[in-house]
């Protein structure tokens, strides 16, 4: 076999199939000024953001009065809009390094052609040198000068093979980076447009909390007041039928359940305050809960802000208590269940992104914070659960009548576990 096909053969296993099928995506030029020019934007509506979320938390502390409560409705229905024109910045950002990569993986794919067609010449020439043997160069007539510029050329020919193969294997390796890359901006892209349109859903439904609570209250205090002891009375109704009912379901099976440690389960908020603590806290021991203790722990979340799965699993069950009984349970929840022996359900959301039967993984969006329920303000309320005893059933009353507060997760009380044991 002549040295041509040899050297050829060597050309086709460095191309890796790229003379046949190439993507067609390439390396561009950078759009990094593009993407930078907004980068001061949304660092200055990120600090308008915390402005307002700090102002927010500062008047949640005060006094809980009707004027406080439009405020704090006024001051979320800020923040809303403000993270609505940051999404809508990221969503622009995000369009033009979409644009910038298209442009760079097309010009890539113009460089990639142009190595192929240099190897391919470079080929046909040596194939032509070749036509003579180095035994033959030697013997013939050839003065020893020709014979060193013919060798000369062959070990150039050669070089110039093996400097394309290698910028070759270099604008391949940039090609598949540029392909990561898009699909990835892609797959951000989409994100970022649900979280748009989240944001405006959720301004809106801030709009109409505000208008019905003036509706109802006549915007007068006294008003409010009256509401506001009416929502108590319910919920420690509620309470007591939730507790005499989780009484009558014995105890909880508790050998599946993980030996507790650090780490087992994720925080459901990037940004962590725990304002209420499981078991007989201050608050529970004050009349709350009708004195059983805290089912959970509350976190510090204004409305809108992004809670995310503890843990992989598979959702069990979403509902939204108001629905039967508004202001007097959970709210909007969803209920997780991790398939290690333990469940959680997360409360008083906003807005759902999940589906019963959708499985999850650990961290993963799942819904936003808000304040449906019973809720002195907006916050999360976390439970873990035993799984062997938890089961979503509508309450049973003590006169065997099926509770208004529609289905929700219930569980023997020792199946209620401290989440801080596997955060």
């Amino acid at each position: 076999m002549r040295k041509t096909f040899f050297l050829a053969f060597l050309a086709i296993l460095a191309l890796g199939g790229l003379t046949s099928k190439l993507p067609n995506l390439v390396w561009a030029q950078s759009v990094t000024e593009q993407i930078g020019s907004t980068q001061a934007k949304i660092k200055q509506l990120e600090g308008e953001i915390a402005s307002a979320e700090k102002e927010l938390n500062k008047t949640q502390q005060e006094k809980n009065t009707l004027a406080n409560t439009i405020k704090i409705l006024d001051l979320t229905k800020k923040k809303l809009e403000t993270q609505t024109k940051v999404t809508e910045t990221k969503v622009s950002n995000t369009n033009n390094s979409i644009s910038g990569l298209e442009r760079q993986i097309s010009t890539h794919s113009d460089e990639i052609d142009k190595r192929i067609e240099n190897i391919k010449v470079t080929l046909r020439n040596l194939e032509a040198a070749l036509d003579i043997t180095p035994v033959e160069i030697v013997l013939s007539d050839r003065t020893i000068s020709d014979k060193v510029d013919r060798a000369y050329d062959l070990e150039r020919l050669q070089n110039n093979i093996k400097i394309d193969l290698q910028r070759l294997k270099e604008e391949r390796t940039k090609l598949s980076n540029d392909k990561q890359d898009l699909e990835n901006a892609r797959n951000n892209l989409l994100a970022l447009k649900s979280r748009l349109q989240d944001e405006k859903k959720l301004t809106l439904d801030n709009i109409s909390v505000k208008n019905k609570l003036l509706s109802d209250t006549k915007n007068k205090e006294s008003n409010y007041k009256t509401l506001l002891e009416q929502k108590i009375a319910q919920k420690a109704t509620f309470e007591q039928e939730l507790r005499n009912y989780e009484r009558s379901l014995g105890n909880s099976d508790l050998s599946n359940v993980p030996h507790p440690g650090s780490g087992i389960l994720a925080w459901p908020l990037d940004s962590v305050t725990v304002t209420q603590y499981f078991g007989n806290t201050d608050f529970s021991k004050s009349g709350a809960y009708n004195g059983r203790g805290h089912n959970g722990i509350d976190f510090r979340a204004s409305v809108g802000t992004a809670v995310k799965s503890v843990a992989s699993g598979t959702v069990r069950a979403t509902g939204n208590t108001d629905l039967g009984c508004p202001g007097g349970s959970y709210g909007k929840w969803i209920l997780i269940d991790h398939g290690d022996g333990l469940s959680s359900i997360y409360a008083h959301l906003s807005l759902h992104k999940v589906e019963p039967g959708q499985i999850v993984s650990r961290s993963e969006l799942i819904g936003y914070s808000g304040s449906t329920g019973y809720a002195t303000g907006p916050h999360l309320h976390l439970s873990v659960y035993a799984t062997e005893g938890v089961k979503v059933t509508k309450l049973i009353k003590a006169d065997g009548k099926a509770s208004k507060c529609t289905e929700m997760p219930v569980s023997p009380l020792n199946g209620y576990l401290n989440p801080l044991l596997y955060l």
